[in-house]
Parts: structure tokens; sequence; C-alpha cells
């Protein structure tokens, strides 16, 4: 099937042609590009003139266990409120509160909380936080915010005043490590994975894709694809489910190959409309190396766009090697075999923290027609990787990769453009009208304190590591929040806030309605803009 499938997709997703600057899902759009189109205030002339426009303090309480205290940001338009029309900013804190804030002023609108009365069956810890994390989905054909809480069930409520649209359904189990919703045709989808979850009724949460069928409101109705059993194999990138010809697509973590038996570890899988099933899958030849390594495709997340009479499939992992996929056969005959396959392009020590890739790769076609994609890369560039012709410096902790799709004689293949100059571990990127935009997030990404090489085992002499002392030492930055704003095509740098004194962990700014919001990990919303 050619690009033009994406024309009907968009008519009927949460990515729907806006004709307002809004931001209704993670990654912008069902596709989970990151290109905002149609944003035009905020251009390459007028960035560097961004200021600090408010910051709000919400009233969630942040927990060093939960790293990720808020959910990226949503942004409507022209929403209908009791104080009249406002442009709205949507994000769920862990203490399982949807809050409204305005825009324009910061001030929250309304906020609504749903009390989980069930307990977890295991203490939390920073992989399991037991707290919700999934960013919702918007609906401006229906007015409706989509979410989950950490009682995993799907809700659906006004956006203008918090009132229930939808019968609340369980999605998946409680406490589960549930990612991005997205809403296609009807049909919400969301992933979970790492064995997160679980209570008394549903002791565990194995690797899985749900969707709800929520043409009836009144009666949504479930179904799921398991990607693995238990733990092993389950999908994790943050984008969630991501929209394309053959149905979902999602990347899975470390786990056996094992197709015929449901398992579906290291792939990057196209699972069949409304979870039914697989209808192609992917697992690079390396697979049995990224188990041993802990190299998993699972920190990644698909990005699907059209380029020429194709359309493709873009992502990396902790590996840092970026793969571009054919998604009208994902690996070929053997489901092996890549459309492309770069360099390493980070992560040459070869960890399992801290270096590659985990987030999503952005994309957008630049004013001379070229298709860039953006990789937010960790650590140091590789040794062996592409030699950009256009530089910023040394970047030892991180940068931005900005690569192009280009076509060699029916040869599809990826060059490089330029990089950023050093940001500590950049976390998703977003583009619109001409600009990029990408948050240096600050964040410790060491997962243990003690003798890191053997896992954190504490040496002779020395105290064990707690979940308490963990969890300190994980929401303990490396330093301040950043954000930068840089030419979409050239990555010349446009604009700098300066150090945020704060850090977030897995999210994403979003650009709309002309300015650009952030959330981080002491629950505040901030909003960059252009003053009057």
């Amino acid at each position: 099937m050619k690009a033009l499938w994406l024309a009907a997709l968009l008519a009927s997703s949460a990515g729907a042609a806006q004709a307002a600057s809004e931001w209704l899902t993670f990654g912008y759009d069902a596709q989970r590009s990151g290109w905002n189109k149609a944003e035009n205030t905020l251009t390459p002339q007028n960035v560097g003139r961004l200021t600090l426009l408010w910051n709000a303090k919400l009233t969630t309480a942040p927990r060093d266990v939960a790293l990720s205290t808020l959910t990226a940001p949503l942004v409507a338009q022209g929403v209908v409120t009791a104080q009249g029309n406002k442009d709205l900013v949507f994000t769920i804190g862990i203490d399982d509160t949807l809050f409204a804030i305005d825009a324009d002023s910061g001030k929250t609108v309304w906020q609504k909380t749903f009390p989980n009365a069930a307990k977890p069956q295991r203490p939390a810890t920073t992989n399991c936080s037991n707290t919700e994390q999934a960013t919702p989905v918007i609906d401006r054909a229906a007015d409706v915010i989509y979410f989950t809480m950490s009682d995993g069930k799907l809700r659906g409520v006004s956006l203008g005043t918090g009132e229930e649209k939808l019968t609340p359904m369980p999605l998946v189990a409680p406490f589960s490590r549930n990612w991005s919703l997205n809403l296609i045709d009807n049909v919400i989808y969301t992933t979970s994975g790492r064995g997160c979850g679980g209570d008394a009724a549903q002791p565990i949460e194995a690797g899985a894709v749900s969707a709800m069928d929520i043409s009836d409101p009144a009666h949504p109705r479930l179904s799921r694809f398991y990607t693995g059993r238990g733990r092993p194999a389950g999908p994790w990138g943050r984008g969630g489910p991501v929209a394309g010809p053959k149905g979902v697509y999602v990347q899975t973590a470390d786990g056996a190959k094992d197709p015929a038996g449901g398992i579906f570890g290291n792939a990057v899988i196209a699972v069949t409309p409304k979870a039914y099933g697989v209808a192609d899958s992917f697992t690079p030849k390396s697979w049995t190396v990224l188990n041993e390594k802990d190299l998993d495709l699972g920190s990644g997340s698909p990005a699907i766009f059209p380029f020429k009479e194709r359309t493709l499939l873009v992502t990396s992992s902790k590996e840092g090697v970026v793969y571009l996929l054919d998604t009208a056969s994902l690996g070929g005959r053997e489901h092996n075999t890549p459309l492309y396959q770069s360099p390493r392009l980070g992560n040459d020590a070869e960890s399992y923290w801290g270096q590659g890739v985990f987030g999503q790769i952005s994309t957008t076609v630049t004013a001379a027609g070229e298709r860039l994609v953006y990789v937010p890369m960790w650590g140091p560039p590789g040794k062996d990787g592409y030699k950009f012709p256009a530089s910023n410096g040394a970047a030892p902790h991180g940068s931005v990769m900005a690569l192009k799709v280009v076509d060699d004689g029916g040869r599809i293949a990826l060059a490089p453009a330029w990089i950023s100059r050093d940001l500590t571990v950049p976390d998703n990127i977003a583009v619109a009208n001409g600009v990029v935009y990408a948050v240096q997030t600050g964040e410790q990404t060491k997962q243990h304190f003690q003798n890191l090489e053997e896992h954190g085992q504490p040496k002779p002499g020395e105290k064990p590591e707690t979940i308490e002392a963990l969890s300190k030492f994980r929401s303990t930055p490396l330093t301040s929040m950043m954000l930068v704003a840089m030419d979409a095509a050239t990555g010349k740098e446009l604009y700098s806030s300066g150090k945020i004194n704060d850090w977030v962990h897995f999210s994403q700014p979003a650009v709309a309605a002309g300015k650009v919001f952030l959330v981080s990990h002491d629950a505040r919303v901030y909003a960059f803009g252009l003053k009057r």
C-alpha cells in the first residue's frame, strides 16, 4: 500500500488535519512524527525572542521513586469552558489527577482526581513505580480526552469540564507500566510491558498491545495481543502504538525469538487493527547480541512517514543503530533485513544505560523539500558513525543528530545532515515551522549507584542499595533542564533558555498555539512564547 493511506488515516485519527495549532497526542499525530504542520506563529526568524511566559506548580507531590511526575503535555485550542473559550494544556499527575490548564495564564481551569482503592502486589521501584505515566490522547471531533489512571481503566472526559463521556473499562492491569495512548478509527491503543502492575485480581501484566473500541461509548469493547509471556519481550517505547498501513507498530524489549510460539523479543511488530494478531515483523540479525548485552529495541519507538512511493518506518534503540524499514515488508522474507541500517551512531561502550537512543525519532520536510529525521542520542557520538558536515562542537553527554533520507537510484538510505551541541541526554524532539525544539533533560541515567559493572551488587563492606536510596540517587539530576531551538534544515542554534532549575524523564515538548510547553519532575508546567 502506498503513502496514500495517510490521507484516509488522518481524517479519522487524533492527528486529523487540525485548522488550529494543537498537539493532541504524543508525537503530535498518530504516526508520531513530532511535527506540528499547523504551527505558524513561531518561525526561525522570531524564535530567538522566546521568553518564559509562566510556570505553574501543580498540586501533585513528586516522589523520588516515580521518575515521571507528569505526563507529556497536550494542547487543545478554543475549548468551551465555564470561563469562556480557552486554549488548554492537559497533563496527568502521579496522584491520578488530570489537569486542564489555561495556556495563556498557567492557571488551572479544572482538575479531577480518580482515586484507586486497589493495592499493588509489589513495592514501587523506579522501574515499576505503580503510578500513571501514559500520555493521554484527545479527540477534537468529540471534544473528549481519553486516558488511563493507575487502576488501569480507560476513561474519557469532556475537555471543557471534566464530565465523564465514556463508561470506564479496564484497559490494562492496575499499576501497569503502560505507554502513550493512540486513537485510530474509534479505537484507543496502548502498550504495556516489563511485568509491572497487577493486584490481587490480576497478578501480572505481560507484554501486550491493548485496544478498546469506543464506537459505542456506553459499551466499549476490549481486545489484546500479547508480544510475549510475562516480563520478557514487552513493548515499552514511550510513543506507544504508532499508526501505519497494516495497523499499529510497536517494538519490544529483550526476549526470545519464537514467532510461532507468540514471543517477539527485540522486534518491530505490525499488529493488526484492534490488536487481533500480527501482520508483519522485523527482528535484527544482531538480536542475540542485543539480548546478551541488554541493548533492546524497547528503548526506542517507531515513527512512520511517506517518502516517494513508500511508507517508511524509522527507529533506533540502546544499540545506537538507526533502522529504516519499509512498512510494506518490514524485514523481507526472513523478517530480518532492513531497508537501510546505519553504522553505530552512539553507544560504542555498548552500555545498557545512559547511551544510545531512549526515545522517539521525529521527522519533517524542510522548505527545500528534504526529508529529515532527528535522533535524540544519549552519550557521545560513535567513533565509526557519520561524519556530520555541520557540527556544533564536542557532544560527550548527548546530542540531536539530523539525518537526511535519500534515494540513490532506488536505494533508500540515510545521510548525515547536522549534529547539535552537547546536550545532557536530550529527550524526544518536536518540530514546527522550520524549527527543531530539544530539551536537555539533565537526568541521572545510571541505574545503580554502586559498582555499576556488576549491576549494583555492593562491594565488600558497602551497604546494599535500598529502594529508598536508589530512588533518591535516580532523582538527583546531573544538571538542569534546558530548552534549545535550532534551524530544522541547518542545525543553527536559534534560542536557548539557559538553565531551568529542574529536570524531566521520558517526556516531550509540545509546540502549539504559538508556544512551547514543557513539564518537569517537580510537577511544574512551563510555557515559552513571544511577548505581546
